[in-house]
Order: C-alpha cells, then sequence, then structure tokens
C-alpha cells in the first residue's frame, strides 16, 4: 500500500506551491492542482496506520478571514486568534497534511462536483489561494472534501476509510450537541471532548486542558484524535501537535452534520436531493 501510494503522489510533485528565484513576484505556478480527495484519505490513513504524529487540517476562507483579522461566521477575530491561526498555517512536516477548499476548473475537479457541490468558481479559489499561498510554499495543497466527497461519491472507499477511523480513535472533540449515539456509530467508545456550537476559541484552553488530561493518561500511547470545531480546531491542532510528539489529529468536518440530519451546507441539501442515505451510511459503518 505505502509504494502504491508513494507512487501516485509523485505524479503531484510539479504540483507543489513554490517560491520563484529572484527578483520576480512570489506566486503560485500554474500548474498547482488539488490532490485527489482519494488520494488524500489514503494519505491520511497510511500516516495514522504507521502512527506517524501530524493533522489533517482542513483550512478555509473562514481560516484566511481569522489569519488576517477578520471575523467569521462562527467566530470572532481577535489579535491572539490572528496570531495563532498564522501558526497553524505555517506548520509543516512529514505529518503534516494542509488543504484548502479550491476544487474548480483551474485547480482541478473530480466527477461529481458541481456549484454547490465542492466545485467553486475559479476566481474565487484564485483570490483564496492568493491570499495564504505562501504558508504552502514546499507543500501540496491536499482536498479539503476528501471525506465529504467520498461519502457522496465513493461509498466504498468512504466506509472502509470510516472503518479504520473508529476502530482507532481515542478521543472526539466537537459540538456538544452530538448525541451519544452518534459518535459510538462513528467513533467506537471514543471519549467526547465537548465543543460550544460556535466562538469555540473562548473555550479552546479549557478544552485543550481536557484533551492534554487523556493524554497524559495515554503518555506512552499512539493516540488518534478526530476534531469537528470549526476554524478553532486548526488552532487546537496546532497547539496539540506542537507540545504532544504521539498524536494524529483528523478534522472531520461538515460530514458529521450530515450524520447529525443537520443540513448546515449546500452540498449536504444537493446530496440528499441527489438520493445519498446518510443514515444508511452510518449504518454501514
Amino acid at each position: 500500500m505505502v509504494i502504491k501510494f508513494m507512487n501516485i503522489l509523485e505524479k503531484f510533485k510539479k504540483h507543489f506551491v513554490y517560491k520563484e528565484q529572484g527578483n520576480k513576484k512570489i506566486s503560485f505556478p500554474g500548474c498547482v492542482k488539488v490532490i485527489d480527495p482519494a488520494v488524500t484519505l489514503i494519505k491520511c490513513q497510511e500516516l495514522m496506520r504507521n502512527k506517524i504524529p501530524g493533522a489533517y487540517l482542513r483550512f478555509g476562507d473562514g481560516d484566511v478571514n481569522l489569519l488576517e483579522g477578520h471575523s467569521e461566521l462562527l467566530q470572532n477575530a481577535n489579535e491572539l486568534l490572528k496570531n495563532e491561526m498564522k501558526e497553524a498555517f505555517n506548520l509543516f512536516g512529514p505529518g503534516i497534511i494542509k488543504s484548502l477548499p479550491i476544487h474548480s476548473i483551474k485547480f482541478g475537479l473530480m466527477p461529481g462536483m458541481s456549484p454547490g457541490m465542492h466545485q467553486g468558481d475559479d476566481q474565487w479559489a484564485i483570490e483564496l489561494l492568493n491570499r495564504c499561498y505562501p504558508y504552502f510554499i514546499g507543500n501540496l495543497i491536499y482536498s479539503a472534501v476528501a471525506l465529504h466527497y467520498v461519502a457522496v461519491f465513493n461509498q466504498e472507499l468512504a466506509i472502509n476509510f470510516l472503518k479504520f477511523l473508529k476502530s482507532k480513535t481515542t478521543i472526539f472533540v466537537g459540538n456538544k450537541n452530538v448525541s451519544a449515539e452518534i459518535i459510538n456509530k462513528l467513533f467506537g467508545n471514543a471519549i467526547h471532548i465537548k465543543t460550544p456550537e460556535k466562538q469555540s476559541y473562548l473555550e479552546i484552553d479549557r478544552i485543550e486542558q481536557e484533551i492534554k488530561y487523556e493524554l497524559n493518561i495515554r503518555k506512552n500511547e499512539y493516540v488518534i484524535i478526530v476534531m469537528a470545531m470549526g476554524c478553532s480546531g486548526r488552532v487546537l491542532a496546532k497547539r496539540l501537535h506542537l507540545t504532544s510528539n504521539n498524536i494524529f489529529i483528523f478534522d472531520f468536518g461538515s460530514l458529521l452534520d450530515a450524520f447529525c440530519g443537520w443540513s448546515t451546507r449546500a452540498w449536504i441539501q444537493i446530496a440528499q436531493e441527489q438520493s445519498t442515505d446518510f443514515r444508511n451510511l452510518l449504518n454501514s459503518i
């Protein structure tokens, strides 16, 4: 599996974001593409299987807004959060998987993607990358909708990955309103560290300490943490990665909302209209 994955990844090397030499304006090259969602999940799974510390970071426009000192829908900006978000964007290393939601005609589409279903407008995608590309220099840009996409268009892969995640997850960090039933179906006996529905950064110190308490109990173990707490989750992942050397953090995203029956995103509503049965998918894990 590792050899096969490395062969797949080799063909994407030309898509690394790089820094131009000399006095030219720093920019991203025209050949930059978003990594395939399936390849993104395979990469995450290989890291977790091989017990490599790291994090899958799903950066989006909200994170970039906070990086620039602007508020986003569920989180107000402040200077401390701005600085911490910069540190999160600056993370690098063999276990760090940084992603952006820039699937578009320019940066790469997958079958089934359409406006509202993970396809962005070219100009919007270009502008988003322009605002944060220095943090991706030397990095591949992985898919930020990897799990969301396969849950609709490649359910066999989605089920296999979710079963793997369920068997490995020790801690789930997410919305306090997610039921114990949903958590058990997705993550087995994982401990639920509860987060507020919005403004999670206001409680990030408390959340961090609760996680570290559990990590201290398991200080000799490799621990997989699944997060679903919005933009503040990227900051929390940064804190944990920099202070714990035996964990992997997987950012689950809004697929959790779909499993809870919450139609919070256009892609969820479109998928349901196209006959995707998230309840049946959940029961298959």
